[in-house]
């Protein structure tokens, strides 16, 4: 997604694009991309910064945390970056102190910006971190590993209990 600087004015290029998919390389097993992602927003130009505020709109295909069924995760977030020129960055080497001001900034070559690495930060924050299907999802049965939304396992709920735990078991019932 880039943008000619020379089209950018101090009052602002206003834009409704829809990227491919493909271009943000969000394609693990676990989390993809399900469609191609939908931007709307401003370029606003301030001297040699350049100021992006929008919209995102897609949708995620994730792999349930608890059930590991296959859902569709809706995402509609915000966007906004501060761009500032390469050579205003500087050609230092090595080790360099970034201060708290300078973590959201991205740079830009003098004649393209190109939107496309904070609109994916802000898709990759939007997932959750735990990726659960629906609230009630009852996951999977620990002992037959049958999905225990589709229906009960006929697993006994008196499953042996491991040897090396027996002595908390005794603990307990002496403590009623």
């Amino acid at each position: 997604m880039l943008f000619d600087t020379d089209e950018i004015f101090e009052e602002g290029l206003d834009f409704d694009v829809r990227a491919k998919k493909e271009s943000f390389g969000i394609d693990q097993p676990e989390c993809s991309l399900a469609e191609d992602v939908d931007v709307s927003g401003s370029l606003k130009k301030t001297g040699k910064d350049i100021f992006l505020t929008g919209r995102i709109k897609t949708e995620l295909s994730l792999e349930c945390s608890r059930c590991l069924e296959p859902f569709r995760f809706p995402v509609a977030t915000g966007v906004t970056a501060h761009f500032v020129p390469e050579s205003k960055a500087g050609k230092e080497h090595g080790e360099v102190e970034v201060k708290t001001a300078e973590v959201d900034i991205e740079f830009y070559d003098e004649r393209r910006v190109d939107i496309t690495q904070p609109v994916r930060d802000q898709i990759l924050l939007a997932v959750p971190l735990v990726y659960v299907c629906k609230k009630d999802c009852k996951g999977l049965c620990p002992h037959c590993g049958k999905n225990l939304n589709s229906g009960p396992c006929g697993c006994s709920e008196d499953t042996p209990i491991d040897p090396r735990l027996e002595v908390l078991k005794s603990l307990k019932d002496k403590l009623k």
